[in-house]
């Protein structure tokens, strides 16, 4: 049967819509590079005061983008020189990450989420293409966001998602030409902006997908000493920047039980694509 629409919720769908429309505008100015994190469908899926909890899991492959660099060498801890480096291109940065989280429907048609959880990354022979490989630790990573749906009928909702994380990513490099470890140490703050759609096919499986906007801020600082006329130290920093960045995702929800669905879905840009798999509980 179809819904029938109150002035009421179309208010609350007109507020959602300009609260959304407003954090794209916000966001559109700033740099970017690549990262990416499941998104789900692009819908509002709890209504006012439901809770949901979450396990997330993705695998993501992209070419990372160092600008702006800076060297510095100290020699006993003491100040020798420092000088411009050129930009470098990070191809094939590989990332797990595992997250737990809890949703909050904050109005009929407007839900809140956060999530934390664990990260792990690896590239090989990109930096100074001497065969050398990064194999990081486990670290730590943030997230949240809103969804929000601007028109429901039948079995299509159409709607959107806001969502933004920080990540850390610190590691040792392996350098076959240096006998010591260098260290590595890799701030990402992302956002992704998603207008899309999700259609219900059968009682237990939905399709949904859409296009999106990526942006990431970040650092990449690179350190290494050695013993040549006293400890010499070595510190290098690199801009994570780039333009905005888009791309489209596709992804199916099944149905498992009255409360349980499971998510699997792919995102696809330019420089970067993402696996992703999602358990869901609503209470």
């Amino acid at each position: 049967m179809r819904r029938v629409i109150t002035l009421a919720k179309a208010e609350n769908r007109r507020k959602n819509l300009l609260l959304v429309l407003a954090l794209v505008m916000v966001n559109l100015g700033g740099s970017a590079a690549f990262a990416l994190d499941p998104m789900g469908p692009p819908v509002a899926g709890l209504l006012k005061g439901e809770l949901k909890g979450q396990a997330d899991y993705s695998r993501s492959t992209m070419d990372l983008k160092l600008s702006e660099g800076k060297g510095v060498v100290y020699i006993d801890g003491v100040f020798q020189a420092s000088w411009q480096e050129p930009s470098v291109t990070i191809k094939d940065f590989k990332i797990n990450k595992g997250y737990v989280g809890l949703g909050y429907g904050v109005s009929l048609n407007c839900e809140a989420f956060l999530r934390m959880g664990a990260t792990s990354s690896k590239f090989g022979d990109s930096l100074w293409e001497e065969g050398e490989k990064f194999d990081g630790s486990t670290d730590f990573t943030l997230g949240g966001g809103l969804k929000a749906t601007f028109y429901e009928r039948e079995n299509l909702k159409i709607g959107g998602v806001f969502q933004a994380n920080w990540a850390k990513f610190d590691g040792k490099l392996e350098v076959p030409t240096v006998a010591a470890d260098d260290l590595i140490g890799i701030d990402l703050m992302e956002m992704q902006i998603a207008i899309g759609a999700i259609r219900t096919w059968t009682e237990r499986v939905s399709i949904y997908g859409g296009p999106f906007v990526h942006l990431v801020n970040g650092d990449f600082d690179y350190a290494f000493s050695r013993a040549e006329g006293g400890l010499q130290t070595f510190k290098y920093s690199w801009d994570i920047k780039e333009g905005l960045t888009y791309g489209g995702y596709i992804g199916a929800r099944l149905k498992l039980a009255e409360d349980w669905s499971f998510d699997i879905e792919y995102q696809h840009t330019e420089d970067a694509n993402l696996f992703g798999a999602s358990l869901m509980l609503r209470y």
